[in-house]
């Protein structure tokens, strides 16, 4: 009785009973059939041959000229900085993929220069080019474990969110830390108090660059206790750090000025050649030469010219001219520019000293008034305003045409 009363064992996947599966593997009461193994089968192999294509996209574009080429369509100028970023990371995913019995070191970058002058949109066009995971941190976020403000390893964790939580794909991202040089220490000896968001960041990112194993929460909340992690070993990530070192010129003019005094020395203009700064100069701007020496390749930025900012507006994909043209296009406007407005707002932007950064600004608020009106100037059949010198110089208003009216 007790026999017949026994309800019948189904897959627990798919609740199918053994009269209708071909094979049904019971353990402790819990039924797999063979359809629903097969399928798992079939899951796990596409996961792996998914990561196996992504791995071998990685390594197919590894051509150092084939990722400067593609910077050239995204960023203006900065040859000598897409050269040198382009070889650190191909030898550095080299790395990754290559098994050697040599013992190759890391080759994170140290990349600095002018504000607004495209750091970080290096590294991220990089990212995209190559399909791995990216994030931005700023340093000055961050404070030694223990402290209000963002641990070292929460960047990690953010990683790992990036690549959909997969461990793997991971362990081949790209972190930016921005604005490292505001973590600078004041002087070169010590400081005396405790300092846990400049040269105590330093320390704990030491391990985190060089490469180690940390615990990051899969699941973690201010209001809900960590319910699970994973271990990521950071030796694989490629760590990039970005920062402007304002006055950085005037170490290396002391330096390169040092035997160059007395009768018959040569002065100098006070233009720095940034090609000849080495790390002892980054040490004597306040980063701890442990941090200094885990970022062996440095990558310097140069200054905008009036000819790049004008590039910049029209030349790469997606320009900011092609941006704003978008959102009058919308409405069936044609919004157009003259070669004189070009140069005009180039030198506007020149004025904010931000970098590429301020045309977008400049932009901005010569075109907000026309998108502010724009459905009064659809309704009133504008066809294309243009933007001439004297809108930007002298607060003229552009050239509107309207469609011609039928009869």
């Amino acid at each position: 009785m007790n026999t017949k009363d026994k309800p019948e064992i189904v897959c627990n996947f798919c609740g199918k009973g053994k009269s209708e599966v071909e094979t049904l593997i019971v353990s402790n009461d819990v039924g797999i059939c063979n359809e629903c193994t097969e399928l798992c089968t079939n899951i796990l192999a596409k996961e792996k041959t998914s990561k196996n294509r992504t791995k071998e996209k990685i390594r197919e574009a590894l051509d150092a000229q084939a990722i400067k080429s593609y910077l050239d369509e995204h960023i203006i100028g900065q040859d000598e900085a897409k050269v040198a970023i382009s070889v650190a990371v191909v030898n550095h995913y080299k790395r990754v993929f290559n098994r050697t019995d040599i013992k190759l070191d890391k080759s994170n970058l140290l990349l600095f220069g002018p504000t607004g002058s495209g750091k970080t949109l290096l590294a991220r066009t990089i990212a995209d080019y190559l399909n791995v995971p990216f994030v931005i941190t700023d340093a000055t976020s961050l404070t030694e474990a223990g402290y209000v403000g963002e641990d070292v390893e929460n960047v990690i964790e953010r990683l790992l969110a990036e690549a959909d939580f997969d461990v793997d794909k991971c362990e081949q991202g790209i972190v930016f830390i921005d604005e490292i040089d505001k973590i600078a220490r004041k002087g070169e000896s010590s400081t005396t108090s405790k300092d846990v968001s400049g040269e105590g960041v330093q320390q704990a990112l030491l391990k985190l660059v060089e490469g180690t194993k940390c615990k990051v929460a899969v699941k973690a909340s201010k209001k809900m206790v960590v319910s699970d992690s994973v271990e990521i070993d950071t030796r694989n990530i490629l760590f990039i750090a970005g920062g402007a070192f304002v006055d950085l010129n005037k170490i290396v003019e002391k330096r390169m000025n040092a035997n160059s005094i007395g009768f018959g020395s040569k002065l100098r203009d006070g233009n720095v050649d940034r090609s000849k700064i080495v790390h002892e100069d980054f040490v004597k701007f306040g980063m701890i030469p442990e941090f200094t020496g885990r970022f062996p390749v440095i990558v310097h930025t140069n200054d905008l010219t009036l000819d790049d900012y004008i590039a910049i507006m029209k030349e790469p994909k997606n320009n900011l001219l092609k941006q704003m043209q978008f959102y009058f296009n919308v409405d069936n406007i044609k919004l157009m520019f003259d070669s004189k407005s070009l140069s005009a707002l180039a030198k506007e932007a020149m004025k904010l000293k931000v970098g590429a950064r301020g045309l977008k600004a400049v932009i901005e608020k010569i075109l907000q008034p026309y998108m502010f009106e724009i459905s009064d100037l659809k309704q009133k059949g504008v066809k294309s305003i243009t933007i001439t010198d004297k809108v930007v110089t002298e607060d003229k208003k552009p050239i509107i045409k309207y469609e011609s009216i039928q009869k």
